[in-house]
Order: structure tokens, then C-alpha cells, then sequence
């Protein structure tokens, strides 16, 4: 994955789809972090190559509780229906990937990667799902997710998911050896998520 500055953290049992029975990657948006030059500079990149990993959910499976950790609380509870326990939590993250689209840290949870750092970050998105073969992709953010994720002749608009009366957006990502990979966005779990009503959408999936 030449082009990938944040390594996705790959759960222990991700391979064997783990207690989903399915691989999933979940795609965030962006890490924040200090604003350094070299920051998305894949040849600089020895130093955070796995932040993801180290300073996300390597924490948050270890217990640690911080600004940030509420929202992959929220999201866990989405993908089983029910508020999770330390033991639960570490079996769901060694199930899954976690990858943050975005190659460049914002510096600031206020602040939002600007469209160049989307642009940017394509190449590095289909190396990793080339090489992950996730059989569903759950992204965190209807909005400037699903407006800045890559379409193209590797994307295919999915048909019409409607739970509630509400229309959840969804498609495909053809892989390099062609298989199709199934991708449904949700809100982003930092702010009104209701992850009861969100697990609806995930489970016709599971």
C-alpha cells in the first residue's frame, strides 16, 4: 500500500469475519492530531504509520476513555443493539478494520479536511480495500463522506434502501480482482447518532 500514510488497523480476527461472520471495514473521516509538514507524506510517514492502531483503537479496546472514545462507544453498540462491555468492545474491534479516509490529520475537532485532502487520499483508499477484500464497507458521514468518496468506473450506485421511510444511501466498490464490495453510510457516530435506530440499517446487512 504505497500511498497509504495511516495504516487501517486490522482486527486479530478479521479474516474469519470474526462474530459478524462477514469482513467489515468501518472508514472514519479523518484523525486529529498536531499540524506537522510532513504529516500525509507517505515517505515521512514512519513515525504515525500506525497511529491508527496505537493511538485509536489500541486505547479504546484497552479501556481508555477520552473526548474522542464516545463515538466508537456509540458506533459498537449499532453493530450488536445494545450498550457493550469491555469484553465486548475488544471482540467487535478484533472483528473488524477501522481506516480513516482522509491521509492528512486535521489539526482541530472543529476543523474539516478540505476537498484537496479527499482528492488526495483515493489511491491510498482502493490500495486498501484492495488488499483488505472487506465484504462491507460501513462509513462514518452522509454528507461529506458520500460527497467526497470516489466514484467512477469502480463505483456503482446501490438501489433503494429504505428503513423507517427514510433513504439510507448505499452502493458498491468494485474490487481489483472484481468482486463487488457492499458500502452503506451513516451518520457520523461523533453527533446525532442514534445508534439504536442505526443498527436497523446495519443488520440487513448482517
Amino acid at each position: 500500500m504505497k500511498n497509504v500514510f495511516f495504516k487501517p488497523w486490522i482486527g486479530k480476527d478479521y479474516e474469519s469475519g470474526g462474530i459478524f461472520g462477514k469482513k467489515i471495514l468501518v472508514l472514519g473521516e479523518a484523525h486529529i492530531c498536531g499540524d506537522c509538514e510532513e504529516c500525509g507524506r507517505v515517505e515521512s510517514a514512519e513515525e504515525c504509520a500506525d497511529f491508527t492502531s496505537t493511538n485509536c483503537i489500541e486505547l479504546l479496546i484497552d479501556g481508555f476513555t477520552g473526548s474522542w472514545t464516545g463515538t466508537f462507544r456509540k458506533f459498537e453498540r449499532s453493530l450488536v443493539d445494545h450498550p457493550t462491555t469491555p469484553a465486548e468492545s475488544r471482540e467487535i474491534w478484533n472483528s473488524v478494520a477501522f481506516y480513516n479516509y482522509v491521509q492528512r490529520a486535521v489539526v482541530g475537532s472543529r476543523r474539516s479536511p478540505e476537498w484537496v485532502d479527499f482528492r488526495n487520499s483515493e489511491d491510498a483508499f482502493f490500495e486498501v480495500i484492495d488488499e483488505l477484500k472487506p465484504d462491507l464497507i460501513i462509513a462514518w458521514g452522509v454528507r461529506r463522506m458520500y460527497d467526497n468518496l470516489p466514484g467512477g468506473e469502480r463505483w456503482r450506485e446501490g438501489d433503494a434502501l429504505v428503513i423507517d421511510g427514510k433513504a439510507v444511501k448505499n452502493g458498491y466498490y468494485r474490487l481489483a480482482d472484481g468482486k463487488e464490495t457492499r458500502v452503506l453510510w451513516v451518520y457520523h457516530p461523533s453527533s446525532g447518532y442514534s445508534w439504536d435506530w442505526w443498527h436497523k440499517v446495519i443488520k440487513t446487512e448482517l
